[in-house]
């Protein structure tokens, strides 16, 4: 492994991170921090009890964990997310697990310096020992936008930009940045990431086209459809993309205390039984889709006593099938 005052020409294919989340052959399974259900305005974030969750889905064999990043705490939207700081709490996680990657899902791009996000990122890719997933998007909430000075129309040029910028940081050494937003020149960025980049996994459409982020990214994190629509959406991906970048999903989970309950709608996923949703899942493996992160947040039990089902009867029921 090259020191991290080196540049790297490792593919991002070959970090654990990646490999756990997306090299096994077969789709996995992903969490959404916090590990909480029920409340999303005031969820339950103690690291302690968060660490306690994540350790016995590492062992159960879960792929990855994510947070989200939400710089301000915006009480008309009703969802304050992981409420600690993306990057410090990534340290945290990463020195509490051993194997599970950790991913972002995903840090708002153009609101941060690109030059703090590239060492940030890099940092957390070395400190995890490669198994940092950097999800990246141009976020949705209207009121950040003029807080940091960025016109919410204008995101997804900035968003374009400060990738360009983290891309170069991460890349050369002493070589000259310059963009719309300022100029590095004679400095260097450090530490280089373990591979050629971080793995960057677009979120969403990023205000891109399918095609840019096909092009840019390592893999695409993308929303929760009804089979049709989204089996049409993986259709297109694979097209732009070929058949070596992964499609991921989210689904928000309310895991139904009968195990045979029959999948109902709710925001962005389903109030379903466990048996169902493994039949569920096996259908969108079956559509070719590698990987799914799960949230409790809309759920209506305990997120520990759906964590602990879903870990008991799903996880290894797919990992079978």
């Amino acid at each position: 492994m090259a020191s991290p005052f080196e540049l790297s020409d490792a593919p991002v294919t070959a970090l654990p991170g990646y490999r756990r989340t997306f090299g096994t052959g077969r789709m996995t399974l992903g969490l959404m921090l916090p590990i909480d259900a029920g409340r999303p305005e005031t969820p339950d974030v103690d690291p302690h009890t968060q660490i306690d969750l994540i350790r016995k889905a590492e062992a159960a064999g879960v792929a990855a964990v994510y947070l989200r990043d939400i710089p301000l705490r915006d009480p008309d939207f009703g969802d304050v997310g992981q409420v600690w700081d993306p990057f410090v709490y990534l340290g945290y996680v990463a020195a509490s697990t051993s194997e599970i990657a950790v991913g972002t899902a995903a840090v708002v791009v153009p609101v941060r310096h690109p030059l703090h996000l590239a060492k940030e990122a890099a940092s957390v890719d070395r400190l995890s020992g490669g198994r940092f997933l950097f999800g990246v998007a141009t976020g949705d909430r209207s009121s950040e936008f003029p807080a940091f000075g960025v016109e919410e129309g204008d995101r997804g040029e900035v968003f374009r930009e400060h990738l360009g910028v983290m891309n170069r940081a991460w890349t050369t050494e002493r070589k000259g940045i310059r963009w719309s937003g300022g100029r590095m020149w004679g400095g260097d960025i450090v530490p280089k990431p373990t591979a050629v980049r971080p793995p960057l996994i677009t979120v969403g459409s990023c205000q891109q086209s399918m095609a840019w982020n096909a092009e840019h990214s390592d893999a695409w994190l993308t929303y929760h459809r009804d089979p049709v629509t989204q089996a049409k959406y993986l259709a297109q991906w694979r097209e732009l993309a070929g058949p070596d970048k992964p499609f991921a999903q989210s689904m928000s989970l309310d895991l139904h205390p009968d195990p045979d309950a029959p999948p109902a709608t709710i925001k962005f996923g389903y109030r379903v039984g466990r048996n169902c949703l493994v039949q569920l899942l096996m259908d969108l493996e079956k559509m070719g889709v590698d990987h799914v992160v799960l949230g409790f947040k809309r759920g209506t039990r305990p997120a520990p006593d759906m964590l602990d089902e879903l870990l008991e009867y799903v996880v290894p029921t797919l990992a079978l099938s």
